[in-house]
Formats: C-alpha cells, sequence, structure tokens
C-alpha cells in the first residue's frame, strides 16, 4: 500500500512539477496586476539662502502611493528627496510649505502607472535663525554713448528704483545704498531697454531682490536753434535797479529735435551774475541760460555791463 502511495506522487513527477510551477507563477501573475496601496518614506531637502541656518531637524515625508502590484514592486527602489528652495529674501523666523503629491510624482520612475493618494505631512513649518530687513536705493551705474549726431532725451530712468535687502541687522547697518553693474550703452538709436544687474559683490552674506534692473531711454536726432531779443534778468528778476548793456541777447539752443522745435521764447531765461566791478561802479555780468532739461543752451553775447541806477531827489 505504501509503494503503491509513493509511485502515485513520483509516477510522471517531471510533468507534476511543472504543472505546480506554472500555477505557483500563475497565481504571482494574478496578484502583481491586483491593486496595491503602501507607504513609501522620503527627505525634505530645504535649500537655505546663504547666511541663514535651520533651527530644528525637518521630518520624513510619507507618501502613500497606490497602483498594480507589479507597479507597486517598481518602486521598492524608490528613494529621494523633495527640494524646495527658500525665497532670497525671506526674512520671517518661519517658513511654512505645504507639499503637492506632483513633487513626489517628480520622483517616480518614467512611466510607473501608479498615484499618489496622500502626503504625510502635508504643511512642513521650517524654523529659521532671525533677520533683518532693508530697502535702499538703486544707483545706476550707467553711461549712454550717441551715436554721432544723436542726443538722449532727458537722461535714463530705471526700474525699479528701491531694492529689499535681507540679512543679519549689523551687516544691513553698514549698507545706505546699492549700484549697478558699470554699463556703457551704445549703437542705439530710438527709445532702447536694457536689463543691467546690480553690483552684489559688496553684500557678502546679505540677499537682495531684485537682483537686475530695466534701464530705458530715448535717443533722438540733435537740433539746433536760435532766439533774438531774449531780455537779460538778474538773480532776483526783471533787472529794474540796473541798467543793462545789451539789455536785451541772442540764445543759441541745441538738443532732441522734438523738444527744440517745441521751445519759445518764454521757455527761456537769460541770468546775469556779477562777476567784477571797476572803480566807477559799471559791473560785469556773465550770462547763464535757463532752459527746459535736456537742451544746452548759451547767450550771444555771453557778458553784458551793468550799472546801477541813480535815485532822483
Amino acid at each position: 500500500m505504501r509503494a503503491s502511495l509513493i509511485s502515485l506522487f513520483t509516477r510522471n513527477w517531471p510533468i507534476k512539477g511543472a504543472a505546480i510551477f506554472l500555477s505557483v507563477m500563475l497565481y504571482v501573475a494574478v496578484q502583481l496586476q491586483q491593486p496595491v496601496t503602501t507607504d513609501f518614506e522620503l527627505g525634505l531637502n530645504v535649500q537655505l539662502p546663504p547666511g541663514r541656518t535651520l533651527q530644528q531637524k525637518l521630518p520624513k515625508i510619507h507618501a502613500q502611493i497606490s497602483g498594480k502590484g507589479s507597479q507597486v514592486l517598481r518602486l521598492r527602489s524608490l528613494r529621494g528627496d523633495v527640494t524646495r528652495r527658500m525665497p532670497d529674501t525671506l526674512s520671517t523666523p518661519t517658513w511654512t510649505i505645504r507639499l503637492e503629491p506632483s513633487e513626489v510624482e517628480a520622483q517616480l520612475p518614467k512611466g510607473a502607472d501608479v498615484r499618489v493618494l496622500e502626503i504625510r505631512p502635508r504643511e512642513i513649518t521650517v524654523a529659521l535663525d532671525s533677520v533683518g530687513r532693508k530697502d535702499v536705493r538703486i544707483v545706476p551705474l550707467i553711461t549712454v554713448v550717441p551715436e554721432s549726431g544723436q542726443v538722449l532725451h532727458g537722461g535714463i530712468s530705471i526700474s525699479p528704483t528701491i531694492a529689499r535687502l535681507v540679512g543679519p541687522d549689523k551687516n544691513l547697518a553698514a549698507i545706505e545704498s546699492v549700484t549697478t553693474i558699470p554699463t556703457e550703452i551704445a549703437n542705439v538709436a530710438g527709445a532702447f531697454t536694457r536689463t543691467v544687474p546690480i553690483d552684489t559683490t559688496v553684500l557678502g552674506i546679505v540677499r537682495i531682490a531684485p537682483r537686475q534692473v530695466t534701464v530705458t531711454g530715448e535717443m533722438g536726432a540733435i537740433a539746433e536753434r536760435s532766439f533774438g531779443g531774449i531780455p537779460v534778468e538778474t538773480g532776483a528778476g526783471a533787472a529794474t535797479s540796473f541798467i543793462i548793456t545789451p539789455a536785451r541777447v541772442s540764445v543759441a539752443v541745441r538738443g532732441p529735435e522734438q523738444r527744440v522745435q517745441a521751445l519759445t521764447r518764454d521757455s527761456l531765461r537769460v541770468v546775469a551774475h556779477i562777476t567784477s566791478t571797476a572803480a566807477d561802479g559799471t559791473s560785469v555780468g556773465r550770462l547763464t541760460v535757463i532752459a527746459p532739461p535736456g537742451i544746452t543752451a548759451r547767450a550771444i553775447p555771453d557778458s553784458v555791463t551793468l550799472r546801477r541806477r541813480t535815485r532822483r531827489g
């Protein structure tokens, strides 16, 4: 009886063994197609600005992932960190991070057919050392070189004009303003715009925002024009206390064509500044022309004589 049982199990054993093996493999294959949910642990990497330090250890991130068993099995080698960069100008002692499933999905192998169901913790508050902040003026170190026959209309403008600094209070106290990198703008015509970096080499661990400014200006053709019969004034206004010779002069102006053509006689003032006085009371006055911004002007002639009026008894 015993021999017959042994014979029953050993008869055609290669075929029976193969059948058992195939059954096991089929079972495994079916199980691998079943949905599976499991947790994975990831690290959190916070990239800090220079000079800032963490005040506590960062927690681990637990991600709950769901998918077919075969797909989840591929993730057993999932290792990596969720990375966040802290804003350079953050001055508060805490920073709250809200994690999104897409950040974990970015760590998954390409083509993985799984879903991130949950992230724990979803929000993390990072504790930092204390720093100060300060707003300072941006000084442009920019030179515009006009082409022949061109002139810059009214100077340049920069935007923004104020920068925010963040860093230790003792470092901020020594900084009153920042400058752009020395820049020359040439070979431009008409309206122009340039982006110029702020010079950060002197800031050390102090952070700044923005790190660059937008420079705008407008070039135009140069025009010249002459106005005759402009009355000469003294610094106090019309020269009622003096006899001025000549009492009226010509003024030659030069500047952007549109501005020059828009000028009128009322746009110009000629002021006499006494430079010397002779023994007979006659003074020599050097003439200065006050013109609108962007216009250069000179008086012809460039000086006059002044004699104080005598009072009649």
